[in-house]
């Protein structure tokens, strides 16, 4: 496989194929919204094109290469067998991108959770037939999250591949849905980055992480606040474990998350919220990203390059964090 282009690594950029939009939009009865995934609407051409027309963009923008992911919902409100069949093909497009422009663009397998074990199959062949880069899981699957042991073949299957799994927002579960959803506005900024917050927690708190100490993680938007709650989570952890009598986990949240989980700034390259990710991380654990098409990748780009980082820092997270975490 060709090496990708020098320069500025973007991870965190949506597409989309044709079939994945016709389900989605049936299962929605055609109504765009929130919960029904990008079936309609500005961004939809871009998500579209995995061609010549965003090669052309990311030129003008300033990016050497992008790691592609199937935008949210992706496969994961599908019935298993309809997922796993769009899974293939998306990942067959996804391959086929690649290979016209192999110094431009990476990707991250879709894969079901719903139907793991096969989900697991696709996930290995994604990665040693096609030369994907990862996986990608947009958060809930039918309310559930990777804690449930019914998911674990497929991070049994990441681990064993030595690829990251990327955990991206969606509509919050059942549960914590009513409350976040209910402010107009605060959707995007406020409620995505709890739900996907509280799924990384819930796999630190179920031992997903002792029982898959290989298992590496990439959450966007800097960490979904977690890495700013960090302090506070570890403070309070042995407390209410002691309220509770439960049985505490074998190390400190902060230590799994800091193991385990690399951060990408995906629309969050604001300066305070950089300083303080590399303070509690290490520049080691961020890495760049626009969030294209969803915000605007000649901004984001903007942003970065005006950010208060020492030439080091920005090339680590501009570029050779991606490059290992991703494989590349």
């Amino acid at each position: 496989m060709a090496d990708r282009k020098p320069g500025l690594i973007s991870v965190e950029e949506g597409f989309m194929i044709p079939e994945v939009v016709a389900e989605l939009s049936r299962i929605a009865g055609g109504v765009p919204s929130m919960k029904s995934g990008p079936i309609a609407g500005p961004f939809m051409d871009d998500l579209l094109d995995i061609g010549e027309g965003r090669v052309a963009r990311m030129d003008a923008d300033g990016v050497a290469v992008q790691i592609l992911a199937l935008a949210a919902p992706g496969v994961q409100k599908f019935d298993p067998d309809t997922a796993l069949a769009l899974s293939r093909l998306t990942n067959d497009r996804l391959a086929e991108a690649i290979a016209a422009h192999p110094a431009r663009f990476g990707g991250l397998a879709a894969a079901p959770p719903q139907a793991a074990r096969e989900g697991s199959k696709e996930l290995d062949r994604a990665i040693t037939t096609l030369g994907l880069n990862g996986l990608i899981v947009n958060s809930h699957t039918n309310d559930l999250y990777l804690d449930d042991p019914s998911f674990w073949p497929l991070l049994e299957a990441a681990e064993a591949l030595d690829v990251p799994v990327y955990l991206h927002p969606r509509e919050p579960a059942a549960g914590i849905e009513d409350g976040l959803m209910a402010m107009t506005g605060f959707t995007v900024g406020w409620a995505y980055a709890v739900e996907t917050g509280t799924h990384l927690l819930h796999m630190i708190a179920a031992g997903v992480f002792d029982r898959f100490p290989k298992l590496r993680v990439v959450l966007g938007h800097l960490g979904e606040m977690i890495p700013f709650m960090l302090d506070r989570i570890d403070n309070r952890y042995p407390f209410e474990m002691g309220v509770t009598g439960d049985k505490p986990l074998a190390r400190k949240p902060s230590d799994y998350f800091r193991d385990h989980v690399t951060v990408a700034t995906s629309g969050m390259n604001f300066n305070a919220p950089m300083r303080a990710a590399i303070e509690v991380l290490g520049a080691d654990k961020v890495m760049f990203a626009a969030d294209y098409p969803m915000e605007r990748q000649d901004e984001e780009v903007a942003k970065f390059a005006a950010l208060d980082l020492t030439p080091d820092e920005r090339k680590r997270i501009g570029e050779d964090n991606a490059r290992r975490v991703f494989g590349l």
